[in-house]
């Protein structure tokens, strides 16, 4: 299995015989100059599925449906906020009849396509996020659901975004996935490890990616810092994972991203 950071929540996982291509998206414009993070090349005899959590910029690029004309087998999952009308597409360069290759899909329902597995969680901001089962592993991709504290709002809106985040993430008690992705927003500034601490209080993982941190790749170091400061039995040196150590098996290992497009062979 390879999965590669792509940037800022967008993710791939290669398998055996299928694609997952999780929120892409290319950063903003810098100097008049539109960021491109290049995919990598995959067998077009694979099966492509491409997950859209919802429409914010930050994690849906109209560019991911011009992956059909490379690839024949592909499929699109789009969470029920993004609706593309045909002339909406047509005008932004992409046939209409790209929409035979697209499912909208809401909150908390369950899919399944060809050999795959599908299950959304409702998002605390918009769209959903994705549970998905195929070819024996299972994976988790947040979006945006997260639990958004943040110190200007009220106290009730917090105490209603608590109860919120939990709701949904008591769906996941006891799951195991093998591998996560998980916002660790530093905007938050110390609530940034709230809805990764209550994820990894209810569920567990094989690797758990950080994401949606905006190129603050060191908030990852020090999360993981923090818990080792707090002698958690569960995280030690072996937690202290990245693309260049994959050969721990424990629960919880804390992926370090330091850059767009890095790459983690998993065995």
């Amino acid at each position: 299995m390879i999965i590669t950071y792509l940037y800022h929540s967008g993710f791939a996982v290669e398998l055996e015989h299928h694609i997952l291509l999780f929120d892409y998206y290319t950063g903003e414009e810098k100097n008049n100059t539109k960021q491109s993070w290049e995919l990598p090349t995959w067998d077009k005899e694979k099966l492509i599925c491409v997950f859209v959590s919802h429409k914010h910029h930050d994690h849906f690029d109209m560019n991911v449906f011009r992956l059909a004309d490379v690839y024949p087998k592909i499929h699109f999952f789009l969470g029920s906020d993004v609706k593309l009308s045909e002339k909406y597409l047509e005008r932004n360069g992409v046939s209409a009849a790209i929409k035979e290759k697209m499912t909208n899909i809401g909150k908390n329902r369950q899919l399944a396509y060809e050999d795959i597995d599908i299950e959304t969680l409702r998002s605390t901001d918009a769209g959903v996020a994705f549970l998905v089962c195929v070819e024996g592993k299972n994976f988790y991709h947040a979006g945006d659901l997260n639990w958004w504290h943040w110190e200007e709002e009220t106290e009730l809106y917090n105490e209603n975004m608590k109860k919120s985040y939990g709701k949904e993430i008591d769906r996941l008690e006891g799951k195991h996935f093998n591998a996560a992705f998980v916002p660790l927003d530093p905007r938050q500034g110390e609530a940034y490890r709230y809805g990764m601490d209550y994820f990894l209080a209810k569920a567990s993982a094989d690797y758990v990616f950080p994401m949606h941190m905006w190129e603050q790749y060191d908030w990852i170091q020090k999360y993981k810092n923090a818990l080792m400061q707090e002698n958690d039995s569960k995280y030690d040196e072996c937690h202290m994972a990245n693309e260049n150590s994959m050969a721990c098996k424990c629960k919880n290992c804390i992926m370090e991203i330091k850059h767009a497009f890095t790459q983690f062979f998993i065995a």
